[in-house]
């Protein structure tokens, strides 16, 4: 009797070795959930977040997906501590993390790796009213005009670039406030309004659809940066050059420049090599998803999703690209 209890429990102890070496990574993912970290509520990101979303419901409908309002700057952060195990972020930001350098000095992120590139933003467009007195970010400066600046969340990248962007023309955010002026953070959506009633003059932000809908109801322009400022900024923080010929956007009325940022998806080291290789296959096979979701996302291009991304891809990512032949 011993000697059979002994062999049974041997054979349970082997079968439950060999069951969990074919169950998923341990992690947050273990309960089949997923949290998808898009971008603030009525911009791009969110709803892209939002569409992939549903499709990996689709193809995985074992699994629950929730999406969350994010930015580009937390959900590095969001994703590398399990509160994530996908986000939305931009390439240079990802390397930041992983290096542990500004703006993530203090947490070196060890377990994030990326899905694919969804598109390059033209990041850091200041737009203001045309009712403002000022034509240029010098003169901004010179006449300390009391802006009433709207951008999004602190954890967003549009409002690192518009920190960014400012510093190099000598502006902080606390200056422009001690002009009369004021710095708002919040939504796209609630920044439109608050410019649309009156109660703020500007944004700096991309060109999403919310964006876009304030620029057809109220008249604005845009505070271009001198090329040498795009070109200072991109070689110290790795925004691109983004150049915006005339006539691209209603309120580009002449030719300029503007940083630019690669977007890409990242996911936790710990997410299953198969999910992550099928969230990659439902957006190269259905690039619209993508494509549909606002200007700098329309050229997304599967064949080279794999590019520019920051660093290292996730394997489940890898294999995909490698299996299509267009990762050598």
């Amino acid at each position: 009797m011993k000697r059979n209890t002994r062999l049974t429990l041997g054979m349970v102890l082997a079968a439950l070795v060999v069951l969990s070496a074919c169950l998923p990574s341990a992690g947050v993912f273990a309960a089949s959930r997923l949290t998808f970290a898009g971008g603030p509520a009525g911009g791009a990101w969110y709803g892209l977040a939002g569409s992939i979303a549903e499709q990996i419901k689709t193809a995985f409908p074992d699994v629950l997906v929730t999406v969350i309002p994010g930015g580009g700057v937390g959900n590095p952060t969001l994703v590398e501590t399990g509160k994530a195990q996908l986000g939305l972020t931009v390439a240079h930001l990802y390397q930041s993390a992983r290096l542990g350098t500004d703006p993530y000095e203090t947490v070196p992120a060890k377990h994030i790796r990326a899905v694919a590139e969804v598109g390059t933003s033209d990041m850091g467009l200041f737009l203001v009213k045309k009712s403002v007195p000022v034509n240029s970010i010098k003169e901004l400066k010179e006449k300390k005009y009391p802006l009433r600046l709207t951008t999004t969340s602190k954890a967003s990248t549009p409002a690192l670039a518009a920190e960014r962007l400012l510093n190099e023309y000598g502006i902080t955010f606390a200056e422009l406030q001690s002009w009369g002026g004021s710095v708002t953070f919040t939504s796209y959506a609630d920044a439109v309004t608050l410019i649309s009633d009156g109660h703020a003059d500007a944004i700096i932000a991309p060109v999403v659809p919310a964006v876009v809908e304030l620029t057809t109801k109220t008249a604005m322009k845009w505070l271009d940066p001198e090329e040498s400022v795009v070109e200072k900024m991109a070689e110290k923080y790795g925004y691109a050059k983004n150049f915006i010929p005339k006539g691209k956007f209603v309120w580009a009325e002449k030719d300029g420049w503007t940083i630019g940022e690669p977007n890409v998806i990242i996911v936790r080291d710990d997410v299953p090599e198969n999910v992550v290789y099928g969230i990659v296959k439902i957006i190269c096979e259905n690039p619209g998803i993508v494509q549909d979701w606002g200007t700098h996302h329309a050229l997304f291009d599967p064949k080279n999703a794999w590019r520019n991304v920051g660093g290292p891809l996730h394997p489940g990512a890898e294999r995909y690209f490698r299996e299509k032949g267009w990762m050598k």
